[in-house]
């Protein structure tokens, strides 16, 4: 049996055809079949709509697991919640109608309504225990809380997005559009089936977002505002009744939702002020990937995923000082008015390039700060490169300034690192014009003093960047590119100068460093691990 197609099928035009006699069935006994029905339901609720809100594939040990490791396991519920077969509506369906007919029908409301709504608060107090999401008032760490908002996010899908979604379809099918106006599910007796589990539901959310120890931590809250985004809306299409309940449950869904984005603005805006007023001055090891450079891809990351949760965050239109970071850190103060996120990224971005240049100045080697700046940048680049959708977020002209500002690193830490070797090795001192190394005994000590300085320049660069690191593959050979596109052809000319104008026979016997050995030598630069 197909219950996903039986469960959610509208029956508005079928009929439950009873024999010649139905109609004069006494209705003393009508509403015992339908009190037996409603109290023997015959299918549990199956796998597929338990797993429907997670997009899992059925399966006998069927369940929904999230990143906090917490599991639901279908067999922990089957039989708790039971649901009618199509044989049961449309039996419930007549017999709904002939005492609507009768002017009788209020009774089988009132006892379909407290036993399905009994149904439901014990299905909801089980997964509230399992998951033990009791209060927020009582945790002792941020991962305790995160897996009680994981914990919270498991029961709100499960039971709005299934539980109150078949009952809304089972009241439907049975008693849509039948009774008096005080008895039909115009009328609000729907809701008065889920309102308790409702607005438990909502108690957790509430009280997080009153207590003060709401962590400011967007890893955690932007999971949580993402998805009561996607549930309010669905609340609000099952609650939308012009009865007080039904408005007293919308009112505090929405209302925790627009808290909950106002706080997202505050941590927003703490994050802007993070990154800019970060100022540590310890260099960080082998200009590798600094701390505050991983926080903001992971922010970037976050805000990515969850965007269209956070999309409507704007407020104040965007000046020029939403893209360029103060002069002085902290002579501008950023306030917590709502921003676009494309602002907010944009900021983040910019504060980070400017906090970048400050500490590169804090490496003893001005070489080795450009190699940070270039490592750090390139991380955030090939980022934003990695999505199209995050590279319109984030702009043409940001995403040309952080390749420029890459290719500009790289440019001047080949400028600083090799340089002055390969100026040494086009160097005007290697001719004889003025230095008469042509005499004899004189011309062999000068080839060996200039070999001998190009060994000593070229070791040292090696040994002082022995440590040095490039995490990015791609952008360390294309590095290591760079350096033997600039060494190797000064050294040939260098080894070619040398036998002209010294006029050494057998220059070989001379080289340390043959082109292939230098080769191998840069190829083995920037392998270290931090």
């Amino acid at each position: 049996m197909n219950l996903t197609k039986d469960l959610f099928s509208l029956y508005s035009e079928s009929k439950v055809i009873f024999d010649g006699q139905a109609s004069q069935i006494p209705s003393s006994q009508l509403k015992l079949q339908f009190q037996d029905i409603l109290f023997n339901p015959k299918y549990p609720i199956g796998a597929d709509q338990f797993l429907k809100s997670s997009n899992n594939s059925v399966s006998p040990s069927a369940s929904i697991t999230d990143s906090s490791c917490m599991t639901l396991h279908y067999e922990d519920y089957k039989g708790h919640h039971k649901v009618f077969s199509e044989e049961d509506i449309k039996t419930l369906r007549r017999i709904s109608e002939i005492l609507t007919s009768r002017n009788e029908l209020a009774d089988c409301v009132q006892m379909y309504v407290e036993r399905r709504k009994d149904a439901v608060n014990t299905v909801f107090m089980r997964l509230r225990e399992k998951l033990n999401v009791q209060t927020v008032c009582h945790f002792n760490c941020l991962d305790e809380l995160s897996d009680k908002i994981n914990g919270w996010m498991q029961i709100a899908k499960f039971c709005i997005a299934t539980i109150f979604k078949l009952e809304k379809c089972f009241y439907e099918q049975i008693f849509g559009d039948l009774g008096t106006s005080e008895d039909t599910a115009a009328n609000g007796r729907f809701v008065s089936i889920v309102v308790g589990a409702a607005a438990e539901l909502f108690e957790f959310p509430d009280s997080l977002l009153a207590s003060r120890r709401l962590p400011q931590r967007p890893d955690i809250l932007m999971p949580f505002c993402q998805e009561l985004t996607n549930l309010v809306p669905q609340v609000i299409v099952y609650f939308d009744q012009d009865v007080q309940p039904a408005k007293a449950i919308c009112g505090l869904a929405t209302e925790i939702l627009l808290r909950l984005k106002q706080q997202m603005t505050k941590i927003l805006s703490v994050t802007e002020k993070h990154v800019l007023r970060e100022l540590s001055t310890m260099p960080f090891p082998g200009g590798g990937i600094h701390p505050l450079t991983r926080h903001i891809i992971r922010h970037i990351d976050l805000i990515y995923v969850h965007r269209k949760s956070l999309i409507d965050l704007v407020a104040r239109p965007q000046s020029s000082n939403d893209r360029d970071p103060p002069e002085v850190v902290g002579s501008h103060e950023m306030d917590e008015r709502p921003i676009s996120i494309e602002s907010h990224l944009t900021r983040v971005i910019e504060f980070l390039l400017y906090n970048l240049k400050f500490k590169s100045n804090f490496y003893g080697q001005e070489s080795l700060g450009f190699l940070f700046m270039m490592n750090n940048v390139n991380s955030v680049s090939e980022m934003i490169k990695s999505s199209e959708e995050l590279g319109e977020l984030i702009g043409t002209r940001l995403r040309m300034k952080l390749s420029e500002k890459v290719e500009l690193a790289r440019a001047d830490y080949l400028h600083t690192s090799w340089g002055e070797v390969c100026d040494f090795l086009k160097g005007k001192g290697l001719k004889s014009d003025l230095n008469f190394d042509f005499f004899p005994g004189r011309s062999t000590r000068a080839v060996k003093k200039k070999f001998r300085t190009f060994n000593r320049m070229f070791e040292d660069i090696l040994q002082t960047q022995e440590g040095w690191m490039v995490p990015d593959q791609q952008l360390r050979m294309k590095l290591l590119e760079c350096i033997m596109v600039k060494l190797i052809p000064a050294y040939n000319q260098f080894l070619e100068q040398l036998s002209r104008v010294h006029k050494v026979k057998n220059l070989n016997g001379y080289i340390t460093y043959s082109v292939k050995d230098l080769e191998t030598k840069v190829l083995t630069m920037f392998q270290s691990e931090y």
